[in-house]
């Protein structure tokens, strides 16, 4: 990222958790809708954590049962997700242009490629990615895991149906979520999350506490950085439509900074 555009992201966050906003602001019964569409809800599925306490460990359904492959697109310094994976028999993919790990598990296979929209250079898209691992046809149940600094929605804006509902279990850490402010930016997180709640029930919602910052405007509050958890709804019953925060399971991702609960508005 250039610098221009640093100092232009910077400023805009500055200003947007002044509530200043540089265009149209969203109105807030407009904010209240979206974040409705991924209220997490108690299922007929259990919940469990794996891959550590802390920054890569993850809140999902404990639906394991006959799921071989999980692809994990945006690699960090921790590989404990993929790990525990692996000592329940499922390979995990990864990809990511901008790192050289040295994996020493057989169950973790790396491609030095970014997750795009599109399949260009040094990028490639899910479906083309899947194509090339697995046998695309006859696979119907596999773990997607998230973590690409803002590029989930245009990713997953290209997704088609098919190739999206062939996972059971979906992670994303979805980034710039305090842009929602924003009427332009609001819609692309919109499409997302309409296209998330049509197929999956949320379980689980769990801010990343190592950002600085959390944008307020009168009862909403948004937490830039927020980790979810989805299950195809073909997989549970809905037991409850509340839910209490924080959970039992959850950790800070940071340990070295104090924790950021849910606000009420993302679950009441």
């Amino acid at each position: 990222m250039g610098i221009r555009k640093i100092i232009k992201k910077k400023l805009c966050n500055y200003l947007l958790n002044k509530n200043i906003f540089t265009s149209k602001k969203t109105p807030n019964i407009k904010i209240k809708e979206l974040i409705s569409l991924v209220y997490p809800k108690k299922l007929s599925v259990e919940n469990i954590r794996i891959g550590g306490k802390n920054d890569g460990g993850y809140i999902i359904p404990n639906d394991f049962n006959q799921i071989k492959y999980c692809f994990s697109p945006g690699v960090g310094n921790l590989s404990n997700f993929e790990n525990d994976l692996a000592k329940k028999n499922i390979k995990s993919f990864l990809a990511d242009y901008s790192v050289n790990p040295n994996f020493n598990n057989s169950h973790i296979d790396f491609e030095k490629k970014y997750l795009g929209p599109i399949t260009d250079e040094n990028y490639i898209s899910l479906k083309d990615w899947m194509i090339s691992k697995i046998d695309y046809e006859q696979t119907t149940d596999l773990i997607l895991q998230v973590d690409i600094e803002g590029d989930e929605y245009d990713v997953l804006s290209s997704v088609d149906l098919n190739t999206l509902r062939k996972f059971r279990i979906i992670l994303i850490e979805f980034h710039n979520l305090h842009y929602m402010f924003d009427e332009f930016f609001f819609q692309k997180i919109f499409k997302v999350f309409k296209l998330l709640s049509k197929n999956y029930y949320c379980s689980h919602i769990h801010p990343n506490n190592d950002v600085d910052f959390i944008s307020k405007h009168k009862e909403i509050i948004i937490p830039p950085v927020l980790e979810f958890s989805f299950l195809r709804k073909d997989r549970a019953k809905i037991l409850s439509n509340k839910l209490e925060f924080p959970n039992k399971l959850d950790n800070p991702n940071n340990p070295n900074k104090r924790d950021i609960v849910l606000p009420k508005c993302w679950h009441e």
